[in-house]
């Protein structure tokens, strides 16, 4: 007897779920973290190039990691990564908010809550909600990266504000605890792949992904899947890549940066987490109408053009004077920020599903090592010059050279394995764009 299918898809609840997880747990770590910069490294004395190391380690910490995540998420699936992960990252910050050594720092945020945060959020997260949707993956996928940047909006508000009131270290202990209070439940209801629960991607009934006549065959029998090593051979893959690395690179050395960055220009505390905040409010709209308009425009463009705005803000931020240079880079960033999603959404339309935490995880492994070394030579220029001037100075066109690289990255021509399945289907609904010179 065939199994009844519900009226709400259980893949909306495991993006329900994954985004209010991903808002708080990714949020916290990745957006908010950099909020306790200043409070860490004035109550233990330490210069900024030794507070930028602990940054930079943690990501190459997700460098090392990154590919093996991707591969246990394809391999065992998402739900028992999201749990070991994010119990990780809760104990882990339950322990720092009793720190009181560098050492204590570097192994604790370096170590214990990055390799959680990498296990459990962020790119698990986004292979979980991938695996469960094809034809409505931009909007899913969107809603998930979406709920990212709402963790930097709110989270980075909620810890400036508890920083404020009971001091740096008892909020990173309700921080630990809510992340642990967080992960249990969620691990519970996210299932990693509909075929878990007898259903198919997007809750289609079995007729409409078997490739049956008419309209039931609209998008099972269409769907590009490309092997790991079908992938890395192909130039559009890579060019993704150095698009990708320099993105993130700036972007995190930037947003690790950006507090004393701004207080250096004059502004309080208080006034930079209005700032930053606005930036990443300012994403939250961006990242979620880009996502679900992107079938109508090539995915490659739209990020070439986001990387041109981001390196007018950045050089807003660079030399722009008093209120109008910080206003220029919180829209540019922001715009950066909105175009993650396309990013994401891009690999997997090009790539397909089913290696998509593989093929996400090996390019963690290139991208992360961009982002241990910009925060932390960020830090040991601003020791030796007392100025972020020449930091900016490099970071700004260095996102011109993203979008170049991101413009350059067209579809690839489907593996000969898929190759016939392709021809004749009706085009993807998400970053459609015609084939073009980034082929086997």
């Amino acid at each position: 007897m065939q199994r009844r299918r519900p009226r709400i898809f259980y893949g909306w609840w495991v993006v329900v779920v994954s985004s209010l997880l991903g808002m708080f747990g990714n949020g916290s770590i990745s957006q908010g973290f950099p909020r306790f910069f200043v409070p860490i490294r004035t109550e233990l004395g330490l210069t900024s190039a030794q507070m930028s190391l602990v940054f930079s380690l943690a990501r190459a910490e997700g460098s090392a990691g990154g590919p093996l995540v991707g591969w246990a998420v394809d391999r065992y699936g998402a739900r028992p990564m999201i749990l070991a992960g994010g119990l990780m990252a809760g104990i882990g910050t339950i322990l720092l908010s009793r720190a009181d050594s560098y050492w204590e720092l570097l192994v604790l945020f370096s170590g214990i809550i990055s390799l959680g945060k990498s296990g459990g959020f962020g790119q698990t997260l986004m292979a979980a909600v991938n695996q469960w949707f094809i034809r409505r993956r931009s909007v899913a996928m969107s809603t998930l990266m979406t709920a990212f940047a709402g963790g930097g909006a709110f989270v980075v508000l909620l810890l400036n504000f508890g920083i404020q009131q009971i001091g740096w270290r008892d909020t990173l202990l309700w921080t630990g605890v809510f992340i642990v209070a967080m992960t249990l439940p969620a691990a519970f209801f996210i299932r990693s792949r509909p075929e878990d629960m007898g259903l198919l991607p997007d809750g289609d009934a079995p007729a409409s992904i078997g490739g049956g006549s008419g309209s039931g065959g609209r998008r099972g029998s269409s769907e590009v899947s490309f092997s790991f090593r079908q992938a890395i051979r192909t130039r559009t893959y890579w060019l993704i890549m150095v698009g990708a690395i320099l993105r993130v690179s700036v972007t995190n050395g930037m947003l690790v940066h950006v507090f004393p960055i701004m207080t250096l220009r004059g502004i309080s505390e208080n006034e930079a987490a209005a700032w930053v905040a606005a930036m990443f409010f300012l994403g939250i709209p961006l990242r979620f109408i880009m996502g679900v308009t992107s079938g109508k425009f090539r995915g490659n463009v739209l990020l070439a053009i986001g990387m041109v705005i981001g390196a007018v803000g950045m050089g807003g931020l660079w030399i722009g004077p008093g209120a109008s240079g910080l206003l220029l880079f919180v829209v540019g960033i922001a715009i950066v920020e909105g175009i993650t999603s396309v990013n994401w959404l891009m690999l997997s339309d090009y790539y397909g599903r089913s290696r998509f935490a593989t093929l996400m995880g090996f390019m963690s492994l290139f991208m992360n090592v961009g982002m241990f070394v910009s925060p932390y030579a960020s830090g040991l220029v601003f020791d030796r010059t007392g100025s972020y001037y020449w930091v900016l100075a490099v970071f700004t066109p260095l996102y011109v050279v993203s979008a170049v690289a991101f413009l350059f990255a067209t579809r690839p021509n489907p593996p000969a394995s898929t190759r016939r399945r392709w021809i004749g289907t009706e085009a993807h609904v998400s970053l459609a764009a015609p084939s073009g010179g980034g082929g086997d």
